[in-house]
């Protein structure tokens, strides 16, 4: 837990990793202008990864196409942009509360690009980090900050060499396992409703990703998909509803055996 004489601390190191987010900030397409050489290295490493393995297809996928049909078009269109944080030495508090702000800095890259902003993928590249902090700086932050990007009317893809999350379409691939660490944030878009609602996941974050999703793209749905989305969401408050009656009494009855009244 964070003291609260820790927020100042905790607020300035979040500023500086944004000046250092905003100068690094450079297209997929003009790496190569990158004068710091380690910065560089680190961008053509992602690229390299993404243009063999998210542009391609794959035999294990499930599906015909690449693993990312947009990105090939976004990359094209000068719509990826890279940018990098030194998290080496960084807490996770403060990871997070960088995270927390992207939302932002995402729109103010969107409003000025002059080209398809509609394609804008950010690539958000967390240097230094160690191989056995991955699970809680990119799979456990993930966890926490999707709800939020969600709720901006964006999405939040979370890669790492180590990943083990599964592809939406089939078991034997392992769709977030990159070369290096990186989360990438686009506009919520139509194919998003594969990457929500599952079964594993709480059934309030389940309500929250559904509205989120109608709210982002609801207006592109075909009348009977967007009404089949509000039967489900119904649904999902429905058995939350009915889990807290269940579990209500539960807690009256431990109260009520250790004399707690």
């Amino acid at each position: 837990m964070t003291d609260i004489s820790d927020v100042g601390l905790i607020q300035g190191a979040t500023t500086r990793a944004l000046l250092e987010i905003e100068r690094s900030i450079c297209p997929s397409t003009e790496i190569d202008s990158i004068s710091d050489a380690s910065l560089r290295a680190t961008f053509a490493t992602g690229l390299a990864w993404i243009e063999r393995f998210i542009m391609q297809p794959h035999p294990d996928l499930g599906r015909k196409g690449a693993v990312c049909p947009f990105a090939q078009a976004a990359h094209e269109a000068t719509a990826i942009h890279f940018c990098a944080l030194d998290v080496g030495e960084m807490s996770f508090d403060v990871f997070t509360d960088v995270m927390m702000r992207m939302t932002s800095f995402f729109n103010k890259v969107a409003g000025n690009m002059s080209g398809r902003s509609d394609l804008l993928s950010l690539c958000i590249f967390p240097r230094n980090l160690r191989p056995e902090s991955y699970y809680k700086f990119i799979d456990c932050a993930h966890s926490i900050l999707k709800p939020h990007y969600m709720n901006a009317g964006l999405m939040l893809g979370e890669f790492h060499p180590l990943s083990a999350v599964r592809g939406a379409h089939s078991e034997r691939i392992c769709a977030m396992r990159s070369d290096v660490p990186i989360f990438v944030i686009r506009s919520i878009a139509l194919h998003d409703i594969l990457f929500i609602d599952r079964p594993s996941g709480a059934l309030g974050i389940r309500i929250h990703e559904l509205e989120c999703y109608l709210h982002g793209v609801g207006n592109l749905l075909p009348p009977s998909e967007a009404a089949r989305i509000k039967d489900r969401i119904e649904e999902l408050k429905s058995q939350l509803l009915r889990n807290e009656d269940v579990v209500a009494p539960h807690a009256g009855d431990l109260r009520q055996r250790s004399g707690t009244r």
